[in-house]
C-alpha cells in the first residue's frame, strides 16, 4: 500500500504545473474525488456502505476525445452485524463485537472523453486494476498492568479498555473498474463532476462494490 500511496504522489506531483488551468488544453488533467460507497453482490452481506477518496490523473490524446486515467482509490467499511455474528461463533471464547473492511486499488482506465468545450459534458472509462483486500474483527478487552512515573520512580496498577484483534486477513489481486460521469464546467475552467466507478476484484466469490463520487478536475 505504500508503494501505491508514493506512485500517487508522484502523479500528483506531475500535475503541479496545470493546476487550476483549463483541462480543455492541457495534455495532463488532475483528479480528486470522495463519495459513498455501496458493497455489491456478496459483499453487502459482510458490510456495511462506506465512503470513498480517490486521485491520479490523465493523459489525453492531442488530436481524439480519448485518454488513459491513472487512479487510485482507498475505501472503508464497517462489517455487518451478520458478519460479526457469523465470526463471533468461529472463534473459540472470543466475543467479536466489531470489524471493518478496507478496499484500496490501482486502475489504468482507457477513458473516452467529451467534455471538451462544454459546460455539461461527460466520460467513459473502463481497465484493469490491482485491488488490495484488507479485513479486522475485533473485540473489547480489559487490560491491566503496572505503569511507573519515570520522574518519580513510582509505580501505580492500572486498568485499560481498548480493542483486540480477533482476527484479520489481506489479499491482493487483479480486478477491472468501469467508470461513466457528468462533467459541469467552471467559471476558472476547471471542471467538478459526479462519478459512478463500479469496481471487481478476481476473488471467490467476487469482490464487487460501487463508489458514487463528487470530483474536481484541473
Amino acid at each position: 500500500m505504500k508503494k501505491q500511496i508514493w506512485l500517487l504522489v508522484l502523479v500528483v506531483l506531475m500535475t503541479v504545473p496545470s493546476a487550476f488551468a483549463n483541462p480543455d488544453s492541457e495534455p495532463v488533467v488532475g483528479h480528486f474525488a470522495f463519495g459513498w460507497v455501496e458493497p455489491q453482490g456478496k459483499a453487502a452481506d459482510a458490510v456495511e456502505p462506506g465512503w470513498n477518496f480517490s486521485g491520479g490523473a490523465t493523459w489525453k490524446h492531442p488530436a481524439k476525445p480519448t485518454g488513459l486515467r491513472l487512479d487510485f482509490g482507498y475505501n472503508w467499511f464497517y462489517a455487518t452485524q451478520q458478519a460479526i455474528d457469523s465470526a463471533g461463533g468461529g472463534l473459540a471464547q472470543v466475543l467479536v463485537d466489531d470489524g471493518f473492511a478496507s478496499m484500496t486499488s490501482l486502475n489504468l482506465d482507457f477513458v473516452w472523453d467529451f467534455s471538451k468545450g462544454k459546460k455539461v459534458g461527460g466520460y467513459f472509462g473502463v481497465g484493469p486494476g490491482m485491488y488490495s483486500r484488507y479485513w479486522q474483527l475485533t473485540f473489547e478487552a480489559v487490560t491491566s498492568g503496572i505503569w511507573c512515573d519515570p520522574w518519580t520512580g513510582w509505580c501505580y496498577p492500572v486498568t485499560t479498555v481498548g480493542d483486540v484483534i480477533a482476527d484479520s486477513d489481506r489479499l491482493t489481486k487483479i480486478g477491472a473498474n468501469a467508470v461513466a460521469a457528468m462533467t459541469f464546467r467552471l467559471p476558472s475552467g476547471s471542471q467538478m463532476y459526479l462519478e459512478l466507478n463500479y469496481n471487481w476484484m478476481d476473488t471467490s466469490p467476487a469482490t464487487e462494490y460501487m463508489p458514487i463520487l463528487l470530483g474536481w478536475r484541473w
